[in-house]
């Protein structure tokens, strides 16, 4: 793969995933005024548990094909059974474990639903999640074979096709939490069509057992990772849901997408950033990777910062009264996501592992991240509603990243300034806490806004010859 086809397929993976996420926060605006908080909350809690279920559905095993691609690329019939087979099972899976979700949903969805009904939110939501994974397959096999550019515009036609749907149901036919969800379901049949049409010709149906022997083999080992990563992203709303109300999720879920913006911002930078990392260390030259990782701590930082300062105005002017309460999560919420972005750096580093050792020791800091959020969940959000929720978010990731700044340069060592990626974060997130301070009022909003300038401008100083450096460059990862 050539260093331009690099970053231009990193560019492109980087902008859909902004564009897809970041949907969440550019519709706030429309969705808060057809949406209750009820709706919002029904919409929150179905598809976290979807995400859930997804992980059971494809087992891990679409991230096998960037592994197994390039073992097998130079034979096209052994590639087509390749494919056909992790398509064919998963469809035969996904099935399966509909069948048992739908026979046993008294006991493995309705506790977690709580005032959710399972018809017709939760059996819309399954309707996604059935047709779903062969789509996702179909476009980890184009990211296997670097064909970045029909990826995106797949992506592109799939974001465009649901939002038409999802605005048209909401406005036009006023259908609630049903519009948002019918609209994905639709999406997902439509594309689950699109998929086996377009990618039959680079498959066989069927079954190879030594094939899905060995891809099962490599998967397997993730699940606990990846079931993890997905319970400390989205088990809050199911907890509150649980433990308070639907309303309060979805106001919850509101104030969680302002804070997500950041999230949004480290991982696309971080899709760039692991292959120019990967370069380097193949290089020997690792200089500059202390440098952008202190310049873009500094950025995230600055993001977080202006979120919790000038989210409360921004909530208040955007929704409807009923949402005005979410804001109090911006600042934890936020700045967990800042702690997210420094994990990014550390991860690489137990990724780039040649050995495979550092990979074993990821999920067992994910796996712990999670339990410690579950339990802080269930300890805070009696204590202090929604803000305990972004408490426990706060505090897991803040644990995950200490938990890797002590292991990773057992593995790679490549001078990271660990004090600072730990402790810059909490400086800035200290200053936020001012945001709690006050009421809301102008002079409020002006003091607010000096504090900003006065961090802006010691920030600008501090990496000035950074900046002028990475202007001159044009582009940051080179």
């Amino acid at each position: 793969m050539g260093k331009k086809s690099l970053l231009r397929n990193s560019a492109i993976y980087s902008t859909i995933m902004l564009l897809q996420k970041g949907i969440n926060f550019f519709l706030i605006p429309i969705l808060t005024i057809y949406l209750t908080p009820f709706d919002y909350g029904i919409v929150a809690v179905v598809m976290a548990i979807n995400t859930f279920l997804n992980v059971f559905y494809l087992l891990a095993l679409n991230g096998s094909l960037n592994r197994f691609y390039y073992e097998f690329k130079e034979d096209e019939g052994l590639v087509k059974r390749f494919f056909g087979t992790i398509v064919t099972f998963v469809l035969f899976n996904s099935f399966i474990v509909s069948a048992i979700i739908f026979l046993g949903r008294r006991w493995l969805l309705e506790p977690f639903l709580v005032d959710v009904e399972f018809f017709p939110y939760m059996f819309l939501g399954l309707i996604s999640v059935i047709f779903n994974p062969c789509y996702l397959i179909y476009q980890n096999s184009l990211q296997a074979r670097q064909e970045g550019v029909r990826y995106g515009k797949n992506n592109i036609a799939f974001f465009v096709f649901n939002m038409v749907l999802l605005l048209v149901g909401v406005i036009v036919f006023d259908l609630g939490a049903k519009g948002v969800l019918g609209a994905l379901a639709i999406t997902n049949i439509v594309f689950f069509v699109y998929t086996l049409f377009s990618f039959k010709k680079d498959l066989i149906f069927g079954i190879d057992k030594k094939i899905l022997r060995k891809a099962i083999k490599y998967s397997f080992p993730v699940i606990p990772h990846t079931l993890a990563g997905v319970a400390t992203s989205l088990i809050d709303r199911l907890l509150i849901n649980k433990i308070l109300s639907t309303s309060l999720a979805g106001i919850y879920s509101i104030g969680n997408n302002f804070g997500a913006v950041v999230f949004l911002l480290a991982s696309g930078i971080n899709q760039a950033f692991v292959p120019w990392f990967n370069q380097k260390i193949k290089e020997n030259s690792t200089e500059r990777i202390p440098e952008i990782s202190r310049f873009l701590i500094v950025i995230y930082c600055l993001i977080a910062l202006g979120l919790s300062f000038f989210g409360r105005e921004i909530i208040l002017l955007i929704t409807p009264k009923a949402y005005h309460k979410s804001w109090i999560v911006i600042p934890f919420i936020s700045f967990a996501y800042v702690y997210h972005g420094v994990y990014y750096f550390f991860a690489s580093s137990l990724f780039y592992d040649i050995q495979g050792r550092g990979n074993r020791i990821i999920p067992v800091a994910t796996i712990l991240s999670a339990l410690l959020n579950i339990l802080l969940n269930l300890v805070f959000i009696p204590l202090y509603d929604i803000l305990g929720a972004a408490l426990a978010t706060f505090l897991s990731k803040l644990f995950l990243t200490i938990f890797l700044s002590f292991v990773h340069n057992k593995y790679l060592n490549v001078g990271y300034p660990i004090r600072y990626m730990l402790l810059a974060p909490l400086g800035f997130f200290t200053i936020s806490l001012l945001s709690y301070s006050w009421e809301f009022s102008l002079p409020f909003l002006l003091f607010k806004a000096l504090i900003f300038i006065l961090v802006l401008s010691v920030s600008y100083s501090v990496f000035k010859s950074d900046i002028r450096k990475y202007l001159t460059e044009i582009k940051l990862f080179n």
